[in-house]
């Protein structure tokens, strides 16, 4: 009996998956031990993700992005099965058989079949370009659609380096720029050459650096872009009290006019600061009790954020107009 007979069969299932599929027949017919470990399901599960890509890893990485997709996916019928508990119970081999389905999607055997699969996929991925041109003000929904028509075109072109840089692209439009940056690393692995994923990479790095600081820099917002930095956090406390002359706990529309005077070098136009009170703020509860339409410390927090994911840069210059250092956050007077 040959040493590798004697494996358990998660010993070599990890050597089986470093051969390509017509070693594994060949090992398989060797033996009947050997035939007997080379149809066991997880070993043709793990060999799909593999030879086609891990999509539990794409649709977990668009979750923590805020784009729920896993309803659409456990659910669809256009997809070959890809894990055990998606099998029914009476096929036998039901690894094998979801790894030879979906074989034949990505190499068709007919020239025919590859024609339509390449045109249903360009129609899918320019419909996604579509539902997309509305940037960063695109809804939940249609970012959700939007990734799930990408799972499709993947399911037959898994390594699509496109589907990857438009994942990256509804990420980076959700402010989720570690997803967005592990999402653009994949797509590099399989295409460097594919310009666009190139050029998200940059303005992804950018955007990072302008965010969370570069060299020296103090964060302007934390680990996920969802809150301000320690630092700013200070920083803003001190702003609102500040701004806050009458002490009452909220910035009324007057503070909130000086504000804009202080940051863009003179006094609001007409309406701007209903514009931004409704924007980020409303009726809002004084320290006394009363209501008024204004900002609390929250609301101060939102737009800063809002506008460092849209500018980094002006956020520091702002900062800087309020007599903070733009890099470290630390005030340059004493207050």
């Amino acid at each position: 009996m040959a040493a590798i007979e004697l494996l358990p069969q998660d010993l070599f299932n990890q050597i089986a998956l470093e051969l390509d599929i017509a070693n594994i027949c060949a090992l398989a017919l060797t033996s009947r031990r050997l035939h007997r470990l080379s149809r066991c399901d997880m070993l043709w599960i793990d060999k799909i993700v593999e030879d086609f890509g891990d999509r539990d890893l794409i649709v977990d990485l668009l979750t923590d992005a805020g784009v729920d997709i896993v309803e659409n996916v456990n659910a669809s019928t256009q997809l070959v099965p890809w894990k055990l508990q998606q099998q029914s119970h009476d096929s036998l081999h039901a690894g094998m058989e979801c790894y030879r389905s979906r074989f034949l999607r990505v190499f068709p055997a007919s020239e025919d079949d590859r024609l339509n699969y390449a045109r249903d996929s360009e129609t899918k991925i320019d419909q996604v370009k579509l539902m997309l041109r509305d940037g960063p003000e695109t809804g939940d929904d249609t970012f959700a659609e939007a990734a799930y028509r990408l799972i499709l075109v993947q399911e037959y072109f898994p390594t699509s380096a496109e589907c990857y840089y438009l994942w990256a692209l509804i990420c980076y439009m959700q402010n989720a720029l570690s997803t967005s940056t592990t999402l653009l690393d994949i797509g590099y692995s399989l295409d460097s050459d594919f310009l666009p994923i190139q050029e998200l990479m940059a303005e992804v790095q950018s955007m990072k650096e302008g965010v969370h600081g570069a060299s020296g820099e103090a964060p302007l917002l934390n680990a996920t872009c969802t809150r301000p930095s320690a630092q700013l956090t200070r920083v803003l406390a001190i702003i609102f009290q500040r701004l806050d002359r009458d002490r009452d706990g909220v910035l009324n529309a007057s503070e909130l006019a000086a504000m804009v005077k202080i940051t863009n070098g003179q006094p609001a136009p007409p309406g701007m600061v209903m514009q931004i009170i409704n924007s980020f703020g409303g009726q809002i509860q004084t320290l006394s009790g009363r209501r008024v339409t204004g900002w609390n410390p929250d609301s101060l927090a939102s737009f800063f954020v809002a506008q460092t994911m849209q500018d980094p840069k002006e956020t520091r210059q702002d900062l800087a107009k309020f007599g903070f250092d733009p890099h470290t956050l630390q005030s340059n007077q004493h207050l």
